[in-house]
């Protein structure tokens, strides 16, 4: 489990500003795209009388805000405690409010926890902590927040937790306040141990009336109504799927008629919830309900990260809904059409990006329909039929890792989440492109050569690309072996360009450029290797780690292995990255996941003892990669949940050269000698670059 009380890694950024000196650089750190991809959104607010000005959230990179339909973009966020974004909430009567909870309740793998809530007063030009998870016990992911219309104080918030039974922290459920979002009280109804609470819907013309779903792994979970405000609750089951079945549910309310509800709910049943349950529909308030889905969603998936629906704001019957695709009903779910094929062409009147988290249907523009989803922002204007991407500007990709061709330093790119291996041949933030599909996942130029390159998928999918040419490459290991992969880490010998090491839970070697590949090394502890290092100086020295923390060596080009040589100082957790020292292959840096220990370690012997570089004095957060100019062995710069940190002395002392780079995780570095730079992937704000010659 990475994963920490996001407090901590606060503290963790605070801390490392007080106490470790700014590397002196002049220079500040510049946004190189991508501008023309997106990213993962989570969730959109409209002005309730101008349609056209539209914010949203996104799952790593802050609030942004659009004046015109999201044909341009403008970033809120940059410094705030979290950019990871969960949920939005205007103030109809006073739209000038916005609330914005933090963390991200998509149930995934990397739906990362928040801080709280935050409220601008000013449309966004200006945010503060309103309410800290900390202290007043808000979820650190927060999926979704309403404002009553009849009482603009009166606020109810849906978050997810995963406090134990008997603990009091770390819970979901449903939480509301009466002072406009300053205190707020956790609903028992359901349980008072952990349940979660995934949307809140108050009755526009009714007052105090307000339907909730919840998922409490039993036969409480469902939809709820209260018509007092929240004092009592009935759980609306007659018609209902089977509550012990129902797993996260999103409803949608029709403003022409509120009397008629929509409820798209998971099969908690089904393997990891993905499948649909259902499509309900109530016309009485949720008294009865009837399943209108009928066979149409039987190939629909992934119920539990992507479930929105929404209602046309004068047609009752008019209804969208996604999961990875999208799906339209003009007769109140009596028939259902598809309406986007994630899996067609980009630029297609039927292409809206896979996995989609909020829909939007604004009063003020009927017909047109917003979908933030994992390629950030397509947008209908026939009521769904026909979609556009409305993306520029909106600089929010999530990266896994970088790299960049040191021949050419206008040549890089990245795998990112869900959008596939990016990259740019023109080092402009506006025209990258997406070179393979999938996770995207890790990438090697040649060093010499920007046009023969190495990409990947998730599950080891490998493919190269030289002289315009691409081919899949991956080494023949059997199917059990390749669903043990999730990212393959690849690296280029750095004197031979045909030489390829990547690896599963052992090791697989190409001499000949992937004609041929060999599996060189038995089952190394059984977890999947996470990083691999060819020594500049030495390419038959090899260094090998792996997500148990385990560290191997092969001093013949990977012909033989040493036994595990991690010693008792080294944590145990995930090693992220290995890297030589450029001019010593005896010298290698290793960074580590996790919490609670250093990140930083240094051997000056092959890896056979090591020592502590870390000391404390570098953020407590995971560490995720290692950058050594090929002409300074003695500066290296490491990159971490908290930020970008140089030593100037092999690891002795430290310099924070975070700088102005938004407060997000920085996942890899890259030092390009010719231009004197150093790059660095972001996880929710993108690529960015810092020229380095005034240090």
């Amino acid at each position: 489990m990475r994963e920490a009380p996001v407090s901590n890694l606060v503290r963790a950024r605070i801390a490392s500003r007080k106490t470790l000196p700014a590397a002196p650089v002049t220079a500040d750190w510049e946004s190189i795209g991508p501008t023309n991809i997106g990213g993962r959104l989570t969730s959109i607010v409209c002005h309730p009388t101008q349609p056209d000005r539209i914010w949203v959230g996104a799952a790593g990179g802050g609030v942004w805000y659009s004046p015109d339909g999201g044909r341009s973009w403008i970033s809120q966020w940059h410094s705030e405690d979290s950019l990871n974004v969960g949920s939005l909430a205007i103030d109809s009567r006073k739209p000038n409010i916005i609330y914005c909870g933090t963390g991200e309740a998509n149930l995934s793998a990397d739906s990362y926890a928040g801080v709280g809530i935050y409220r601008t007063l000013d449309s966004g030009a200006t945010w503060h902590l309103l309410a800290p998870s900390d202290t007043t016990g808000v979820p650190r992911r927060i999926g979704v927040i309403a404002i009553d219309p009849f009482d603009s104080s009166h606020l109810a918030l849906g978050g997810i937790g995963y406090g134990e039974a008997g603990q009091s922290h770390d819970l979901g459920g449903l939480y509301t306040s009466h002072d406009g979002g300053v205190t707020w009280t956790r609903s028992r109804f359901v349980s008072p141990y952990n349940y979660w609470c995934h949307s809140v819907v108050f009755h526009p013309t009714s007052p105090g009336t307000l339907f909730v779903t919840v998922t409490a792994r039993g036969v409480s979970s469902g939809v709820y109504r209260s018509t007092d405000g929240g004092q009592s609750w009935t759980h609306l089951t007659k018609g209902f799927g089977p509550s012990e079945r129902t797993g996260r549910t999103t409803l949608a309310l029709s403003p022409s008629n509120p009397k008629v509800l929509y409820a798209l709910v998971a099969d908690e049943a089904s393997e990891f919830a993905d499948q649909l349950l259902g499509v309900f529909r109530s016309g009485n308030r949720g008294d009865t309900w009837t399943n209108v889905a009928g066979r149409h969603f039987v190939e629909e998936g992934q119920m539990s990260y992507g479930n929105t629906i929404a209602v046309h704001p004068k047609k009752p019957n008019h209804v969208i809904c996604g999961g990875v695709d999208l799906h339209l009903s003009t007769n109140g779910g009596r028939t259902w059409r598809q309406v986007s094929h994630w899996d067609g062409n980009r630029g297609d009147r039927d292409y809206a990006h896979a996995d989609h988290h909020a829909l939007l249907m604004p009063v003020g523009a009927p017909g047109r329909v917003y979908d933030p989803n994992d390629g950030g922002l397509d947008v209908s204007e026939d009521g769904g039929k026909t979609w556009v991407n409305r993306s520029n500007g909106l600089a929010v990709t999530m990266y896994y890792d970088l790299d960049c061709a040191q021949s050419d330093g206008q040549s890089y790119g990245g795998g990112a989440q869900d959008n596939g291996t990016l990259v740019t041949t023109t080092g402009h933030a506006y025209d990258h492109f997406e070179l393979l599909g999938g996770d995207g996942g890790w990438i090697a130029f040649d060093p010499v050569d920007a046009g023969h390159v190495y990409a990947s998928y998730q599950q080891f999918n490998i493919y190269r690309f030289r002289q315009g040419a691409n081919k899949r490459v991956s080494p023949p290991a059997p199917e059990s072996e390749r669903n043990f992969v999730w990212m393959c880490f690849i690296k280029m010998d750095p004197n031979d360009a045909n030489t390829i090491f990547t690896g599963s839970y052992r090791v697989w070697r190409t001499r000949d450029d992937s004609a041929t590949w060999k599996a060189v090394s038995p089952a190394l502890d059984d977890s999947q290797v996470s990083a691999i290092e060819i020594a500049r100086t030495d390419s038959k020295r090899l260094y090998v780690g792996t997500e148990n923390g385990k560290l191997f060596r092969s001093l013949d080009g990977g012909n033989t292995w040493s036994a595990n040589l991690s010693s008792a100082l080294l944590p145990g957790h995930s090693i992220t990255r290995l890297a030589a020292s450029p001019m010593n292959p005896d010298v290698v840096y290793a960074t580590f996941a996790n919490f609670g220990h250093s990140h930083v370690f240094r051997s000056k012997d092959g890896a056979l003892t090591w020592e502590d570089l870390d000391k404390g004095r570098l953020p407590d957060v995971p560490h995720h990669s290692i950058a050594i100019p090929a002409d300074d062995a003695n500066t290296v710069f490491v990159c971490s949940d908290a930020g970008v940190f140089v030593s100037r002395d092999g690891g002795q002392d430290w310099m924070n050269v975070t700088r102005n780079l938004p407060n997000v995780m920085v996942v890899d570095l890259v030092h390009h000698l010719l231009d004197g730079t150093l790059m660095a992937a972001t996880y929710g704000r993108g690529l960015w670059r810092l020229r380095l010659k005034q240090i």
